[in-house]
């Protein structure tokens, strides 16, 4: 379930909210951008108006530059009332509430660009890997002001699924993406279910911050340090979570669409010296940090013109 406040709270809903309000173009003065924000009509949305609302959300998480004109001007007190109002038309929407609590089964989405027939290690191989290669930049030190791996999320090639809240457009991984390359071209199929998987769910900063204290990867001599900073803000102490410890106690680590909305875009309070960052994250992706199918039955071709827009099925 998803709240008002929870869109209001957070840099993803507030620009969530935005976004579904098309067409309105914001003034750089907060006055008159709240005038706007107050003025416009707000119409019934549909599902594709939430897909194209929730993919422009997802493309503004920039992890490697400040915050942009926007999601600085929606953060002003002065446009609190009408986000507000946006914030409560949204989540009495049937379709957003569809949104946030897809149902059905999960999908593992594949892009045209991804080599099928590249070798895959075993997730526990990938693990060891990615943990080698993130200590062995830790080790190196400072690395001055480059930017570099920002993202959060564990690595290839560990199972992703997610769901498609709208069937008629696809699972979320086609369209939900942080830092896209505008595909146009994928295909999906669903996964297989397992209901013994130990599943750790996050669904908000508290859960985030739960997950990086019990397993925490100290990165700040990283140029993760640098990209977070810049998104964020705030200066000290970053972790991540330390994947390959977390796979020992969890096959599967599960971000939420809510979770997203009240997560990203900030910087998540781990304790008193550190913090953390959800990014790179698509909305209701579920990591398989231990063996797991790839997925199930034929793959379904799916595609949209001019590489944006609604994802639709061809069979």
């Amino acid at each position: 379930m998803i709240t008002a406040a929870d869109l209001l709270d957070h840099p993803r809903g507030r620009r969530f909210c935005l976004e579904l309000v098309s067409g309105v173009q914001q003034p750089d003065d907060p006055a008159a951008a709240a005038g706007a924000l107050a003025a416009v009509s707000l119409s019934v949305p549909t599902e594709d108006d939430v897909v194209v609302a929730l993919e422009s959300t997802a493309d503004s998480a920039l992890w490697w530059q400040p915050a942009d004109a926007t999601d600085a001007l929606l953060s002003r007190p002065e446009l609190r009332p009408a986000l507000t109002r946006m914030a409560r038309w949204a989540v009495d929407s049937p379709v957003v509430r569809q949104l946030a609590e897809p149902q059905g089964g999960a999908w593992t989405v594949e892009f045209d660009d991804e080599d099928e027939e590249a070798p895959r290690p075993s997730p526990g191989q990938a693990l060891r890997d990615w943990a080698r290669a993130v200590r062995g930049e830790v080790a190196q030190g400072d690395p001055g002001v480059t930017s570099g791996d920002w993202w959060t999320t564990p690595p290839w090639p560990l199972v992703q699924t997610t769901r498609a809240p709208f069937p008629s457009a696809g699972p979320l991984a086609l369209w939900a993406v942080e830092d896209s390359f505008g595909h146009g071209h994928a295909r999906a199929r669903p996964a297989p279910a397992d209901a013994a998987a130990r599943v750790f769910t996050v669904d908000g900063p508290d859960d985030w911050a739960a997950l990086c204290r019990r397993w925490p990867l100290d990165v700040t001599t990283t140029t993760r340090r640098n990209d977070w900073q810049l998104a964020t803000g705030r200066q000290g102490t970053w972790v991540l979570p330390d994947w390959y410890a977390v796979a020992a106690e969890y096959d599967v680590v599960h971000l939420t669409v809510s979770g997203w909305l009240r997560t990203s875009g900030d910087a998540v309070t781990v304790d008193d010296d550190r913090a953390s960052v959800v990014a790179g994250w698509t909305p209701d992706s579920a990591y398989w940090l231990t063996d797991h199918e790839l997925g199930t039955g034929m793959w379904a071709a799916w595609s949209r013109p001019g590489n944006s827009g609604v994802w639709r099925r061809h069979d």
